[in-house]
């Protein structure tokens, strides 16, 4: 009995060695973002104005290969420019929301899935419209899985970005990644009462750009609010995300140019 008794214990040691060590990548990514935030580096990021020359221009000649590979597509299917931005909206807000209570309890649970099931609703009804088949949360049932939902989002591990490609567009790939971004941060600051903004402003910045979206309409999207009280951060973010979604509809109804 003795030795599986010892290795027993040496599980739950090296259990708890790993939860640690995953404890602290994530206090040290937040410390990071908190001092980037205090010298006001995210927002300089965010801008582009700390961009190497190097990298400004392959951010505008990947913006002309995304233009160029969507230029048949838009032309023969144009519009879905919105669906595909609420698309992303829906799928992000409901991962964070969800993924930010995954420790709560049971009765808290249920009430946080059912507002997440609402925002999927919305979701789906997108994806339907749109043509790629079902769409859901990623699920975020630790700490580091849920940190890491902006990584996952980019990385993809849904699929939904490539069905979307493969749908509509390369630029519809970036809205819809948009939208993710922009949903998981509109889940903090709206579950937050505008206490909570930390937005991802370089990769806002890098997908809006990619989709063609104007920087006076991506960029209050992106930025840390400075010395801001919380209601009019909410304002603020609110009123920014209703105009970005009146130009996506203003320009799906354009008549298309080649």
């Amino acid at each position: 009995m003795a030795p599986m008794a010892a290795g027993w214990s040496e599980t739950w040691r090296v259990l708890a060695y790993t939860l640690a060590i995953a404890l602290a990548f994530v206090v040290l990514g937040r410390l990071e973002m908190g001092a980037m935030s205090m010298f006001g580096v995210d927002n300089r990021l965010a801008r582009g104005d700390v961009e190497p020359k190097s990298a400004e221009m392959a951010l505008a000649r990947e913006v002309e290969q995304v233009a160029g590979r969507s230029r048949d597509a838009l032309a023969q299917a144009p519009g879905r420019r919105l669906a595909t931005f609420r698309l992303g909206y829906e799928v992000g807000y409901a991962s964070t929301f969800v993924g930010s209570f995954a420790n709560s309890d049971v009765d808290v649970q249920a009430k946080v899935h059912a507002i997440g099931e609402a925002h999927l609703a919305i979701a789906r009804a997108q994806a339907a419209a749109i043509g790629i088949g079902a769409v859901d949360i990623l699920p975020a049932r630790t700490l580091s899985d849920y940190v890491a939902l902006n990584e996952r989002f980019e990385a993809d591990e849904n699929g939904v970005a490539m069905r979307i490609e493969q749908a509509v567009s390369p630029l519809h790939r970036h809205l819809y990644l948009l939208g993710a971004l922009v949903g998981g941060e509109a889940a903090d600051v709206e579950s937050s009462g505008g206490k909570r903004s930390q937005p991802p402003g370089s990769l806002i910045r890098r997908h809006a750009t990619l989709a063609g979206v104007d920087r006076a309409l991506w960029l209050p999207l992106a930025l840390t609010p400075r010395a801001t009280a919380p209601a009019q951060v909410l304002e603020n973010y609110r009123a920014a995300l209703n105009a970005l979604a009146a130009d996506l509809a203003a320009r799906d109804a354009a008549p298309p140019t080649r």
